[in-house]
Formats: structure tokens, C-alpha cells, sequence
């Protein structure tokens, strides 16, 4: 028998195991403190990889904003560097500093390149803007850096050199002349932006001054700050049967078998699309339709031969709807097709009218496609950045904005173009020194029943060095055949060229 000290020992151990947690109880204990030391991981490691985010992506943008009082700091101790055309000899924006060391930002071609380079005072725009950080950095040479030092005087910023070919600017402003409009240029290989230019403009000398007759009701209208060849929204006109051919080539497989016979007329459940000036073209094979700019043709593939959904997914893969991250602003182009919209708004589709809407770099770098074998160049401003002794700094390459078509999905639209420059509605183009394949555009807008309508020509050399592509668009420019862009577009072959 068990002693009394014996049963109380046992009495104390039973009591010390019923009073000891069970692991189960132990674990649920413990949960909120397992869930908090989660979540504090979780927290930890989004706190990290959003200042690797600021870092990488965010801080050349919030270094750029006006609204930044650290560029009010640099600007202090910086002179602000200059912006330079592609020879990096031709200045387009400089900072002047007077007898008493007073700074003044100069423009030597006032309004040429004023919606590119921009301006600096109220805020400020274009690359002036975008390449803020880089004109407010010095990596000037050590001695220069130490005579700053010594003399207590601002260092000098890096300078920003562009693409832009000055002497192709120019060309590009008298081909425009008075109308306005737009002109974008790129190398066809690099995706390098030779020209941008939009008129009208203004003159960011005298910005100040002009601000509010700049500003003013008399000129909202005209856009003068809108750059129309990256932001203006124009119905692209037969530019977009390019867009279509390509929808069209996917659906089939070849032109080789189309067949079309035009009565200057197509009728489709009660709407009817007309051929330019009431031409009936009579028997077609696609050549022929792309080189007459069939609008029946076009718009007979748009609701019998095509999908919709292949003519929206064609579309969207050629960048409309879609935002691209350039150096200047830009707007993307629009395209609203849905696969349950109407034959009529189909048919105006298929030839570049209806909703559809294509800025001119749009068109530019669709046509840049065809030229490079289905691969896009994303347009670049930027050649590189060097100091103030010429020194570089950084090299900038373009890059490419996807391959968009097949190698020889570009090669079967290459051929219609050049049908267009030699039999076609650019035969004005086919005398040139360099040989030409592109396609020209008539774009009604507004009041029907006024007739009012924009000209386009999107295009490209072919030489096999060297190649650009061009896009122009003319305001009014189709009206009764005013100015036709393709002419715009010939002068600034010739002047590359030749």
C-alpha cells in the first residue's frame, strides 16, 4: 500500500499534467502570433520591392517634374546643359548667361522643334521635361570640376544630343508650308526619330510674353502646344488598308486568289461606300485594289472576307488602344470595332473611317513594320548624353516594339505598296531618286455634305541603307485635292536623298 507522502506526491503530479496546455491547445495559442509575424514579412519584403520599383521606375519621373524642389537645389549649383540635334554640334535649347551671371534659356530655331524640346517656363514640356535629371547633372572632368570648386561657380550639365536631323527639320516645315499638319520621320532600322514636326507651333523664346495670347479663346482651338504627329487623332483614311490587307492576308492566306469587281459602289443592307471621285475600277486583283485605294474593294473584305475579330485583333496588335512610354507625350490611337457592331460602321472600318483614329507616328511605325520584315521600332528621341568637354556619358539604343507580323506577312504587303508609288495614287513618288513603297490617304471628318477631308502618306525607302519611313498628315489637305501629303512626303525623300 502506498504511504501517505507517496499519495501526495502522485496527487501533485496529476494536478501539474492537467494544468500543462495539450499541444493542440499550445498551437492555437500561438496563431495570431504566427499570423502577425506573416503578415510583418509580407509587409517587409512589398516595402522592399517597391523602393527597388521608385527607384528604377519612378525616379527619373519624379526627378523630371517641376513640382520637385531637388531640381530647384541642382539647378543652384548646375548650369543646365544643353540639348543637341543628332551631329551634336546643332544646338536647339542652351542656357545664355549675361555679364552678371544671370541665366536665360535660348531656342536658336524658335519654333521649329518647339513641341520636341519644349519649353521651361510655366512648368514645363517636351524634353526640357523628360530630360531634366540628365541636363542637371554635371560629369564634367576633374578640372573642371575643381576651377568650379575654386571660384565658387556653377558646375556645367551634361548635354542631352537628340536624333533629330536638323537640315531633314527644315525640309520637313517647307514641305508642310502654311497648312497645318504634322511630319514624323524615323530610321527605319533603329527606330530613331530624324523628324517631328507640327505646325502650327509656337515660340518658347517669347513664351512668357505670348502666354496669354498663346492661352487665350482666340487659340485654344488651333492647338498650338498639341505635337499633332505624336498626340493630333485623325481618321487614318486609305493609310488603314494596310491594317485591313493585314487582316485580311491572315483570314485567306494569300492575295494571290482575290477577285474583285468594282462599280464604284458597294451596297450592304441599305449603306453604301463610294470609290474616290464615283471611279469604278472596274475587274481587281488585290494589287490593283491597293493600288487604285479601292474603297469598295476594302470594304467588301471588311464584312464579307474578314472577322471582326480578326480585323480588331490585327489592329491591337499593330499598337492601337495601346500606351507607349516615350520621351514626349503621345496619345494612343483608337480603334472601337467590336464583333457585334453593324455591317455599316464595319465597311467605313475597313477603309479607315467610321471611329477609327491613328495619330501619324501610329501609322508611321505600322508602315515601319512592313519595312523591317514585321518587326516595330518604338520611336527614340535620345542618341546620348555627354558632358560638357563631348565626353559620353550614355549611349542610347533604340528598341524594338515586338515583331507585329510575320516576315513574310511583310513581304506580301511590300509588294502592294510598291504598286501604289508605281501604277497607283503615289505615282508622284515613283520618279525619285530612291526607290518608294507606301500608301496615300483621304480622310473625311466632321459635316459630311461639306466635303472636308485630311490628306495622308505613310511610306518608306527602300535602298537597302539608310531607309526611313515617313508619315505626313495634312489638315484640309484632301479638300478638293489641295495639297496631297504624298507631295509633302517627296520633299523630304528628296531632301534626304538627294
Amino acid at each position: 500500500m502506498k504511504t501517505s507522502q507517496e499519495k501526495s506526491r502522485t496527487k501533485q503530479k496529476r494536478a501539474l499534467t492537467t494544468e500543462l496546455p495539450s499541444e493542440k491547445q499550445q498551437k492555437k495559442a500561438l496563431r495570431p502570433y504566427r499570423i502577425v509575424s506573416v503578415l510583418s514579412v509580407f509587409l517587409f519584403i512589398g516595402l522592399i520591392c517597391y523602393m527597388v520599383y521608385f527607384q528604377t521606375a519612378m525616379s527619373a519621373e519624379l526627378l523630371n517634374s517641376p513640382y520637385n524642389k531637388r531640381t530647384e537645389a541642382l539647378a543652384e549649383k548646375i548650369v543646365r546643359g544643353s540639348i543637341l540635334a543628332s551631329d551634336g554640334e546643332t544646338v536647339l535649347a542652351q542656357t545664355m548667361l549675361d555679364s552678371e551671371g544671370n541665366e536665360t534659356r535660348n531656342y536658336p530655331f524658335g519654333s521649329l522643334y518647339a513641341h520636341t524640346v519644349g519649353y521651361l517656363d510655366y512648368g514645363s514640356s517636351g524634353l526640357e521635361q523628360s530630360q531634366n535629371s540628365r541636363l542637371l547633372t554635371s560629369h564634367a572632368d576633374l578640372q573642371q570640376q575643381v576651377t568650379s570648386e575654386l571660384f565658387e561657380e556653377k558646375k556645367p550639365g551634361d548635354n542631352v544630343v537628340t536624333t533629330l536631323d536638323a537640315s531633314l527639320q527644315e525640309a520637313a516645315r517647307d514641305a508642310l508650308g502654311s497648312y497645318h499638319g504634322a511630319v514624323f520621320v524615323m530610321d527605319k532600322t533603329t527606330g530613331d526619330v530624324l523628324v517631328d514636326y507640327s505646325n502650327p507651333s509656337y515660340d518658347p523664346n517669347t513664351i512668357v510674353d505670348d502666354w496669354e495670347w498663346l492661352t487665350s479663346e482666340e487659340n485654344e482651338s488651333s492647338g498650338v502646344f498639341m505635337n499633332r504627329a505624336t498626340q493630333g487623332l485623325y481618321p487614318p483614311g486609305s493609310t488603314f488598308k494596310v491594317v485591313t490587307a493585314l487582316a485580311y492576308l491572315r483570314s485567306v492566306g494569300s492575295f494571290e486568289n482575290f477577285h474583285y469587281t468594282c462599280t464604284g459602289e458597294y451596297e450592304q443592307k441599305g449603306f453604301t461606300i463610294h470609290c474616290a471621285g464615283g471611279a469604278a475600277h472596274g475587274e481587281e486583283s488585290f494589287s490593283d485594289a491597293m493600288a487604285n485605294s479601292c474603297n469598295c474593294a476594302f470594304a467588301y473584305m471588311a464584312t464579307e472576307l474578314i472577322k471582326r475579330g480578326d480585323l480588331i485583333q490585327t489592329a491591337e496588335g499593330l499598337k492601337f488602344n495601346q500606351s507607349l512610354s516615350l520621351d514626349i507625350p503621345s496619345t494612343k490611337s483608337r480603334f472601337t470595332l467590336e464583333k457585334s457592331s453593324p455591317d455599316q460602321l464595319t465597311m467605313q472600318t475597313g477603309i479607315g473611317q467610321g471611329n477609327t483614329l491613328a495619330t501619324p507616328m501610329e501609322m508611321c511605325m505600322i508602315l515601319d513594320a512592313v519595312a523591317n520584315g514585321g518587326r516595330m521600332m518604338q520611336p527614340n528621341f535620345i542618341k546620348r548624353v555627354e558632358n560638357a568637354q563631348g565626353a559620353v556619358v550614355r549611349t542610347v539604343s533604340g528598341k524594338s516594339a515586338g515583331s507585329v507580323m510575320s516576315a513574310s506577312e511583310a513581304a506580301a504587303i511590300d509588294g502592294t505598296l510598291h504598286e501604289v508609288v508605281s501604277r497607283g495614287t503615289a505615282t508622284g513618288l515613283s520618279d525619285l531618286s530612291c526607290d518608294v513603297a507606301g500608301k496615300t490617304g483621304t480622310a473625311q471628318y466632321g459635316d459630311v455634305s461639306q466635303g472636308r477631308a485630311h490628306s495622308w502618306f505613310a511610306g518608306y525607302s527602300n535602298t537597302g541603307s539608310d531607309d526611313i519611313v515617313v508619315s505626313v498628315l495634312v489638315e484640309d489637305g484632301g479638300t478638293d485635292n489641295q495639297f496631297p501629303a504624298w507631295q509633302a512626303a517627296r520633299r523630304v525623300f528628296a531632301a534626304y536623298f538627294e
